[in-house]
């Protein structure tokens, strides 16, 4: 496949929101579902861009496809978002909550998870049917805290709904590549992209599996300010044809401690039990 993309999801990034003092994971963001009331297909027609105004509000970049809060097509609870794709050479698109973040020496690991149902999709005309790619649907990361109107990529995982193809983009040049894996469409599977502040690299996962571990696409990233939900044609040259249609769910953004922090937040959970216990007895004594 090997197609360049370039990071066009644009955000006003807000000052960085350091956790010093956390010792814990801590979701950053959490849709709740899609579920009203924070979500509703009343407001202008379901579109996402504005909803959730307590913890958003989800925002857009330039592009013009179409992400909309319907009630086909869940998995789980009553809502969930469908993404359509519109042929064109605007169709990229990107959806987003800015919640910028910055790493810490114990959290430098951040979780996006999503559930992703992508259907089926073809071509007709140049090339034939079935003989391109795309488009691709899946969740992105981007780093916009130093330079609001170009955002760092960090890393992608993505879905060619003509191939089912899982995708990720290489380190440094941002080329799409195949993982390997071929996921079924019409079907929910589960995503998870890992970004891991500490070596520079980030993980893909589905359904539990982990698929490839790469460099970050932008190597100066220093920050987390986003992960959108995304589509954009997959091939150079099907980007004014391919259209296509995803459904998310259960969209999460959290941080994630460090293996060795949580070990030693749990000795001194038991220490502390102990110590407790010692007291407790002495003073039954």
């Amino acid at each position: 496949m090997g197609t360049p993309r370039l990071a066009v999801w644009v955000c006003g990034a807000a000052g960085l929101l350091a956790l010093a003092g956390e010792v814990h994971g801590a979701v950053i963001y959490d849709r709740g579902g899609f579920e009203s009331p924070r979500f509703t297909t009343t407001f202008n027609s379901g579109n996402l861009v504005g909803q959730d105004v307590v913890q958003g509000p989800w925002l857009k970049d330039p592009g013009t496809s179409t992400a909309v809060v319907q009630t086909t097509n869940t998995n789980g609870g009553t809502q969930s978002v469908q993404v359509t794709r519109v042929a064109g050479a605007t169709g990229d698109t990107r959806w987003s909550v800015t919640k910028p973040l910055a790493p810490t020496p114990t959290l430098q690991v951040f979780d996006i998870d999503v559930d992703m149902r992508v259907n089926q999709a073809t071509f007709s005309g140049t090339p034939p049917v079935n003989t391109d790619f795309g488009p691709a649907f899946g969740i992105e990361a981007y780093d916009a805290s130093t330079t609001p109107s170009t955002p760092k990529l960090i890393g992608s995982l993505t879905m060619d709904a003509t191939t089912g193809d899982i995708l990720y983009q290489a380190a440094n040049t941002g080329f799409l590549t195949e993982t390997g894996t071929i996921l079924s469409r019409g079907a929910y599977h589960h995503y998870k992209l890992r970004l891991n502040f500490a070596n520079k690299t980030y993980q893909a996962f589905a359904d539990g599996n982990l698929l490839r571990t790469e460099g970050f696409v932008n190597s100066t990233a220093v920050a987390f300010t986003d992960g959108p939900i995304s589509t954009f044609a997959a091939s150079g040259t099907s980007i004014t044809t391919a259209t296509g249609t995803a459904f998310f769910d259960n969209y999460v953004s959290q941080v994630i401690p460090e293996p060795g922090t949580t070990a030693v937040l749990g000795l001194a959970a038991v220490g502390l039990l102990a110590r407790r216990r010692r007291n407790a007895s002495r003073l039954a004594a």
